[in-house]
C-alpha cells in the first residue's frame, strides 16, 4: 500500500500535533488548543469533519454520554477508494483524561461506529476511538462487489489510519502524547487485535483478543461448512437440527461430563476432558436423534474437512450444541463475500452451498485472503520487545470461531520462543515433523516465557463473545461487568491496564454473572491457559474465593490432532506481515 501525503500543514498547531503524535519531542508539555479547534488536525491519511464539545447526558445513536467531553468526527483516506469513517471522544477536560487511550475493534462486518464502547470509555476517562471500518451497513455483503480497496480498509488498514489520529487529537487537545494505548475486540474485533500486536507493534502497548478469528480464511470456510451443515437447503431454510434436540444433547453432554473437573456444578471446566459417544443419542441409542441429525452433530464436532476426508480447520466442542447458530452463514454473508471478493461474482450468481467445495476451493479462499486479513503469524517479538501485553479471553462453548484455534496460538507462540533461533532451513523441516509429544514438551518449559507478555483465559461454558449458561462477564469484548467491577480483579481490560501501567501480570480474572440490579449471581475464577481453576472443597460453589488455580502438567494427551493443524497453520506464516506499513 502506497500511503497518500499528508494536507498542508495548519500552521503550528499541526506541527506540534504530528510530533507529539509521533514521539518526536518527547513527553514535553505542549499548549492545549480547544475542541473546535481539533477539526483542524491532520495525519497521513486523516482529516477531521467536525470537533464539538458534547455536554453530559446527550444521546448519539442511542447512546447517552455519561459525561461532558469533546466529540470528532473524521475520515481517513489511505487509498483512492477509501471512506473509513471515525468518530474519538476525548475527556472534557485535562483533568478528566488518564493519560489513556483505546481503539475499539468491532466484529462482524462493521459498519458502523461502535458507540456503546466509546461512550462507556470516556466515562472512564480514556480518550477513546472506533469506526466503521471503511463501509456503512450491518452484516451484508454489497459492500465486497469490486471494491478491493474497501475491502482492504476493512481487512487490514482501517485502526491504523484511527489509533494514529486518536494519538495525534489527544496530543493537541491536552499538550501532552498519550501514556498508555490499548486495543480491544471480539471475534472480528479480536483478529483486529493479534493483527495490531503483528504488523503494528509500535502502536498499542496492551491488547485485549476476544475469541479472534485470526486464521480468517480458515474460518470463513468454517462458517459456511456450519451453514451448510446446519440449514442444508436453502438460505434461512429449515435446520438440520431443532433448538429443542440441540439444547437437549447439550444436556446430556453435561450430565455425562459435568462432574470430570471434581465439581458438579451445571458446566464443563474443559470439554477435551469430556467423552461422550452422539451415537449413544441416535437411532442406535435412545433414539432422540434421527441418522441424519447424528451426522450434522458429527460434522460440526469434526471441523471443516475436505471431501476426500482431511480436516482443514477445527470444530463446535462437546457441551457446545445449544448455541450453534444454524443461521450465521446466511445472516453474515459470508458466502457472498467469498462471490464478490474471491471470485468477483455477484451472490446472485454464486450458488455457495452447491458450488463451493473444501479442496480447490479452500485453497483459492486462502491465497486470495490471507494477505489482507489474517493474523496467525506467532511473530510477537517487536511486540514483546517493547513491553506490549496481551489478554486473550475465549469461551470454550463457541461455535462461531472455535476455542480449539486460541489453544494452537499459544502452543505456537511457545514453539516459535523455541524455535525462533534455528536456522531458516531446519524451522520448517521441525514444524513438519511435530508431534504432540514435543508440542507439549515445548509448550510445558516455553509457556511460562509466553505469559511474559500474553495470557490466554479461557471460559467455561461460554459463548461467542459471552453468552451461554456459563460465566462471562469479564470485558474484553465479552459483556462488560458494572462499573464498580471494572477493577484489574474482575475486567480483562483493567487487569491489562496494571500488567502494562505496574508490572502486575493478572493470575486469574474473577468472570461473573449478574442480576438485573448488577448484582453478582455467580463468580469464578478464570486462570491463564493450561491453568483451570478447582473448587476448594468447601463455601458457595458461587463464590470465587473458593476457587483457586491449578497449573496441570502438558503431556502428549493435552495436545490434539486439531492442535497440531493450527501449529503447523502459524508457525508456516511466521512472516506474514500484511502490506499496509
Amino acid at each position: 500500500m502506497t500511503r497518500q501525503h499528508p494536507p498542508a500543514a495548519h500552521g503550528a498547531v499541526t506541527r506540534i500535533v504530528q510530533a507529539l503524535a509521533l514521539g518526536a519531542i518527547g513527553t514535553c508539555a505542549h499548549a492545549a488548543i480547544d475542541c473546535a479547534a481539533l477539526v483542524g488536525v491532520t495525519t497521513a491519511d486523516a482529516t477531521m469533519t467536525a470537533a464539538a464539545t458534547v455536554p453530559a447526558g446527550t444521546v448519539i445513536s442511542g447512546v447517552t454520554t455519561p459525561v461532558a467531553m469533546c466529540r470528532v468526527q473524521g475520515t481517513a483516506r489511505p487509498s483512492a477508494d477509501s471512506e473509513i469513517k471515525f468518530e474519538v471522544w476525548l475527556p472534557d477536560t485535562a483533568a478528566a483524561w488518564t493519560g489513556r487511550m483505546k481503539v475499539n475493534g468491532t466484529g462482524g462486518y462493521a459498519g458502523s461506529v461502535p458507540y456503546a464502547r466509546l461512550g462507556q470509555d470516556v466515562g472512564d476517562g480514556f480518550v477513546s476511538a472506533g469506526s466503521n471500518m471503511g463501509h456503512d451497513g450491518g452484516e451484508a455483503a454489497s459492500w465486497t462487489l469490486n471494491r478491493p480497496e474497501k475491502v482492504k480498509d476493512w481487512g487490514l488498514r482501517a485502526h491504523y489510519s484511527v489509533a494514529t489520529a486518536a494519538k495525534a487529537l489527544a496530543a493537541a487537545r491536552f499538550g501532552n502524547p498519550v501514556q498508555h494505548s490499548y486495543f480491544e475486540g471480539c471475534s472480528n474485533g479480536g483478529r483486529q487485535a493479534l493483527m495490531m500486536a503483528q504488523n503494528y507493534p509500535e502502536l498499542f502497548d496492551g491488547i485485549v483478543a476476544g475469541a479472534p478469528s485470526n486464521f480468517y480464511p480458515d474460518l470463513l470456510m468454517w462458517l459456511l461448512w456450519t451453514g451448510k451443515t446446519l440449514t442444508p437447503s436453502a438460505p434461512f431454510g429449515p435446520p438440520a437440527v431443532s433448538t429443542a434436540k440441540r439444547q437437549s444433547v447439550t444436556q446430556k453432554v453435561v450430565a455425562a461430563c459435568d462432574a470430570a473437573d471434581g465439581l458438579v456444578d451445571g458446566q464443563i471446566t474443559n470439554p477435551r476432558a469430556c467423552t461422550f459417544d452422539i451415537d449413544s443419542v441416535g437411532p442406535s441409542g435412545d433414539g432422540t436423534l434421527t441418522a441424519s441429525e447424528v451426522a450434522a452433530f458429527k460434522a460440526m464436532y469434526a471441523g471443516t474437512t475436505s471431501e476426500s476426508g482431511v480436516q482443514r480447520y477445527t470444530g463446535a466442542r462437546l457441551g457446545s450444541e445449544a448455541d450453534w447458530s444454524p443461521l450465521f452463514a446466511d445472516n453474515g454473508g459470508y458466502g457472498n463475500f467469498i462471490s464478490h471478493y474471491v471470485y468477483g461474482i455477484p451472490a446472485a450468481n454464486f450458488n455457495w452451498r452447491t458450488q463451493l467445495n473444501y479442496s480447490g476451493d479452500y485453497d483459492v479462499v486462502k491465497q486470495k485472503l490471507t494477505p489482507i486479513t489474517a493474523a496467525p503469524s506467532p511473530d510477537l517479538r517487536a511486540f514483546r520487545e517493547r513491553g506490549g501485553k496481551i489478554v486473550q479471553v475465549h469461551g470454550w462453548n463457541d461455535s462461531v470461531v472455535p476455542p480449539d484455534g486460541s489453544i494452537g496460538y499459544f502452543h505456537s507462540l511457545a514453539l516459535f520462543e523455541w524455535l525462533h533461533s534455528v536456522p531458516d532451513r531446519s524451522f520448517d523441516t521441525i514444524v513438519s515433523r511435530l508431534t504432540p509429544k514435543v508440542v507439549a514438551a515445548v509448550s510445558q518449559e516455553w509457556g511460562g516465557r509466553v505469559r511474559q507478555f500474553h495470557r490466554l483465559f479461557m471460559l467455561p461454558a461460554v459463548g461467542h463473545c459471552g453468552g451461554s449458561t456459563g460465566q462471562s462477564s469479564i470485558g474484553g469484548g465479552m459483556p462488560e461487568p458494572p462499573a464498580a467491577y471494572r477493577n484489574p480483579q474482575t475486567h480483562a481490560v483493567s487487569a491489562l491496564m496494571k500488567w502494562v501501567e505496574e508490572g502486575v501480570a493478572p493470575e486469574k480474572i474473577v468472570a461473573s454473572t449478574f442480576n438485573a440490579q448488577g448484582a453478582p449471581t455467580r463468580q469464578r475464577p478464570v486462570c491463564p491457559y493450561p491453568a483451570e481453576a478447582r473448587y476448594t472443597g468447601s463455601g458457595s460453589i458461587d463464590d470465587a474465593a473458593n476457587f483457586t488455580c491449578v497449573m496441570p502438567r502438558l503431556n502428549e494427551s493435552s495436545v490434539e490432532t486439531g492442535d497440531l493443524l493450527h501449529i503447523r497453520n502459524s508457525l508456516s506464516q511466521r512472516r506474514l506481515i500484511l502490506p499496509n506499513r
